[in-house]
């Protein structure tokens, strides 16, 4: 079955030059899952590589993710909206790309 996840971002945004801006992002994304429950693990697994890419808000230093809702052709899939957060601080997204630069060959 096929799923729609909402989720809302509150992240960075640079026009380049190092320069970092506030910036909230509403991002829809379709998935399949077999269930309710299988889709709302998929969609929090999304959550967290959205958290991963996107830049951190210059403000709290924060890229935070809400799964805001989650819907099939059957209705809503409930869930605790306010359990549903991803956050990665800048440390985060630092740590996480030297990781993968010691990786790449």
């Amino acid at each position: 079955m096929e799923y729609q996840a909402t989720f809302g971002i509150n992240c960075g945004v640079s026009p380049g030059y190092g320069v970092k801006y506030p910036d909230n992002v509403k991002r829809t994304e379709t998935l399949s899952a077999d269930s309710p429950q299988v889709a709302y693990q998929n969609a929090m697994s999304m959550a967290r590589k959205f958290a991963d890419d996107y830049l951190s808000n210059p403000e709290n230093g924060l890229t935070t993710v809400q799964l805001l809702s989650l819907r099939s052709s059957d209705g809503d899939v409930p869930f605790d909206v306010s359990k549903s957060v991803v956050k990665r601080s800048m440390l985060e997204h630092l740590l996480l790309i030297l990781s993968e630069e010691k990786r790449a060959p």
